[in-house]
């Protein structure tokens, strides 16, 4: 039996996004979500899915590249800009906690911040992932896995991700070579530090899934896509990743997700991967 988790990065982005995230849940396959706890977003984002979507798993989406810390700005150094928001950089973030133990100690104390805003606010994480993956960095993840420890969060995310046999001619028309180059690396990345992870997290404690699917198509999952991969997963518990929301009124948040999250929303309430045999949906909780 093949056991997956659809999970819906970025929760409380906007209320596009969360509106979107929360009708993937009602009418489609999503079971899952993470909240960025440190948007403005994120309280109504948790407010409505406690109206509107009580089955959800919301975990967290640890974040060092969007908004504005919890933390005060002068106690994050460089990973903060003159304005005192994160630099939309991974770059500067893997550079900084490369480089300087004071930045990986920020690092810990912001994470910290974001889970005692989550307790604070009522909300137990099912897990931790991370707003472009920056907990599996290897000088971050035994960060990550240690605040997981000490707030009590039992599993995580890790991108052991699986190949889809003929993935590529699924991707877009319009994505250029350039496109399709970046994804292919991030993909390969991903998995060599997913699966790091995986071995780390499981030798402290923290489950996380056998598999994972969703890096070299951010942005490009379609329903056929989850056909296909639902095909050809192996058994076991997977996650699926995906970025699903409506369409962003004008001026909001900037993002290259910002077009395909409506179709992304429509991959997941598409009926045909809704009827999937063989497959249990569950979330992380479930673990």
């Amino acid at each position: 039996m093949k056991r997956v988790i659809v999970n819906a990065d970025d929760f409380g982005w906007s209320e596009a996004v969360t509106n979107g995230i929360l009708q993937g849940h009602r009418s489609g396959v999503l079971t899952s979500t993470t909240l960025m706890a440190n948007l403005p977003g994120a309280e109504a984002a948790l407010a409505a899915a406690r109206r509107e979507a009580p089955g959800l798993g919301i975990g967290l989406h640890l974040n060092l590249t969007e908004g504005r810390p919890l933390l005060p700005a002068a106690r994050l150094g460089a990973l903060v800009n003159e304005q005192g928001e994160f630099r939309r950089s991974v770059t500067a973030v893997f550079r900084a906690a490369s480089w300087s133990a004071a930045a990986r100690a920020a690092v810990a104390a912001e994470w910290e911040a974001q889970a005692a805003w989550a307790a604070e606010h009522g909300l137990r994480p099912t897990h931790f992932d991370s707003h472009k993956h920056v907990h599996l960095y290897p000088a971050l993840l035994p960060v990550a896995i240690e605040v997981a420890r000490r707030r009590g969060v039992k599993a995580m995310r890790t991108t052991a991700e699986i190949g889809v046999a003929g993935l590529a001619a699924l991707l877009p028309a319009e994505w250029t070579s350039k496109d399709r180059l970046r994804q292919w690396v991030q993909e390969q990345v991903a998995r060599r530090w997913g699966r790091a992870a995986q071995k780390a997290a499981r030798a402290a404690g923290i489950v996380t899934t056998d598999w994972f699917f969703g890096i070299r198509a951010t942005g490009a999952v379609t329903a056929e896509m989850l056909e296909r991969v639902l095909a050809a997963a192996p058994e076991g518990t997977g996650e699926i990743m995906v970025h699903p929301g409506l369409a962003e009124a004008p001026g909001g948040r900037p993002t290259r997700l910002g077009a395909s999250r409506p179709k992304e929303l429509a991959a997941i309430v598409d009926g045909r991967v809704r009827a999937a045999g063989g497959v249990t949906w569950i979330t992380f909780k479930e673990l």
